[in-house]
């Protein structure tokens, strides 16, 4: 399995035969990205499906197979698109890969906010590790996660609610994602919580700077 971050909650996952594109949002640098076999949107937000520029990842990417939440895949369904909607505890697979949804709400942003549909994703593969993407949301609970993509800042949660999410699901490591809503001075003070507390110092926080990759083992 290869990871590469494209910025915020936008990753290129290489898993089995499939490479899969998350969450191509406002925030991430995705635009020279091709020959991708499959796109998966955990919601609607910009921020993880950019408006501006999905028809131009369309044309770079005309086979890939597109997975997206409820709400999301009959949006993109009006636009032309052939989308497979994702639910919980539904799997789907691309080329050797296997896909299962996780949870089915975004995380609350305020009582006066209507929530709308997120589907989290665990990636995985004969002999590979179990990655989760959980979207926007921290209510998801798969077992087994080797590698959690982690929100690390959103105005939707406050940092007692990500350190108790990565004691819920007891990952072995831990990828920050959803960081591009805080300054890069102050995105550490947010990773040393988790580091320190988020198994009590017994995660491994990767860090998979923009545009780089890493291979997950």
């Amino acid at each position: 399995m290869k990871l590469t971050h494209h910025g915020h909650s936008c990753i290129e996952l290489s898993v089995a035969d499939a490479t899969v594109l998350f969450d191509p949002g406002t925030f991430s640098s995705f635009d020279d990205v091709a020959g991708l076999d499959a796109i998966v949107v955990t919601h609607q937000h910009p921020d993880h499906l950019d408006p501006d520029r999905l028809d131009a990842l369309r044309e770079a990417n005309p086979d890939a197979a597109w997975f997206a939440d409820p709400q999301t895949a009959e949006h993109l369904r009006d636009k032309g698109l052939d989308v497979t909607a994702t639910k919980a505890g539904e799997t789907f697979s691309v080329k050797g890969a296997r896909f299962e949804g996780v949870g089915a709400t975004h995380a609350e942003i305020h009582p006066y906010i209507e929530r709308i549909s997120n589907v989290g994703i665990v990636a995985s593969g004969d002999g590979e590790p179990r990655l989760f993407h959980p979207g926007d949301s921290l209510e998801g609970r798969p077992e087994n996660v080797d590698y959690l993509c982690l929100p690390l800042v959103a105005p939707w949660s406050a940092v007692r609610e990500t350190i108790a999410f990565v004691r819920a699901v007891e990952p072995k490591h831990v990828i920050p994602i959803h960081d591009k809503v805080a300054a890069d001075r102050a995105r550490g003070i947010y990773l040393g919580h988790v580091r320190d507390y988020g198994l009590d110092g017994g995660v491994e926080v990767i860090e998979v700077p923009e545009g780089e990759s890493a291979g997950l083992s």
